[in-house]
Order: structure tokens, then sequence, then C-alpha cells
């Protein structure tokens, strides 16, 4: 993930700078978010014969961290792939499956993905997910507005 992390074009429609510290925090934010919740970003791996196992990135719910609490209370469905990983539809595949589960399994009224305005392609992967953008809120790390997309349970 650290590789991921520091590729500037992965890095550039994050919503919040990806500096040093906050790559060498990230694996025990998840971790700790898993502990604490219960669910959180999975690690997503190649099963493409020849790169079996090879860390692709993640995909998966986690809370909003406490500077984009004007997105609510819902816990956030993100991913971040490889750019090697990327235009094959693996995001999809992945968000999907944790869309899935936050849904059947841990019985989520809503989820929200927050999106930087200019990207393009998280907008596409939300679209393919059934979700839609619902608001925009003020990013005081980039001091930007972002957007917040949704997607409600299905009834029943």
């Amino acid at each position: 993930m650290v590789e991921i992390n520091r590729d500037p074009e992965v890095a550039r429609h994050l919503n919040r700078p990806v500096d040093e510290a906050a790559i060498a925090a990230f694996h025990g934010l998840v971790a700790g978010h898993w502990e604490q919740y219960g669910f959180g970003p999975y690690a997503l791996e190649s099963r493409e014969a020849g790169l079996e196992g090879r860390f692709l990135g993640f995909a998966g719910l986690a809370h909003v961290p406490p500077f984009l609490s004007a997105a609510g209370e819902q816990p956030e469905l993100g991913w971040r792939l490889a750019r090697s990983a990327w235009g094959r539809g693996l995001a999809t595949e992945a968000a999907t499956a944790a869309r899935d589960d936050a849904f059947e399994r841990l019985r989520l009224p809503q989820l929200i993905s927050i999106i930087h305005p200019e990207n393009e392609r998280s907008q596409r992967v939300a679209t393919k997910l059934g979700m839609q953008p619902s608001r925009q809120i003020h990013n005081p790390a980039l001091d930007l507005d972002v957007d917040v997309w949704a997607l409600d349970a299905p009834a029943g």
C-alpha cells in the first residue's frame, strides 16, 4: 500500500494529502478500524495466472474521518488500486462485493462515497454501483468542495 499511496497519479484525487506520516499510519488505521467496528477495507490480491497473490489495493467500508464529518455518520465505501490494476473493472468488482456485504451482512441503511469532483474513474465506479451524487461538502484538507455520492439499501 505504501507504493500505491506514493504514486502521484493514484494520490491526485484523494480526499487528503498523502504525506509520509499518513503512509506510515495507513496499515494501523485500517487494522484498528477492523478491531473497533468489525468491518473495514479489504485487501485486494490478484488471481491472474503468474500474478497470484500480488497486492492490488483495497476496497471496503470505513467511517468518515472527522475533518469530513459534514458527510454524515454512515460509513463510506471506498476503493484505491495500484495504477497497474486500473481499467479492468477490478475496482467495480471489489466495491460491488463490499457494497453487498454492507447491505446484507451489516444491514446498513445507506452508503456514501466521497469523491473528488475531477475523479472521473471513481465517478464511473460509483455509477456502476448504483450510487448517485447527492450533495457537496467542503473538504478543509484540500480547501475544495467534494461530491458525496449515496446509495440506499435495497427495499425488503
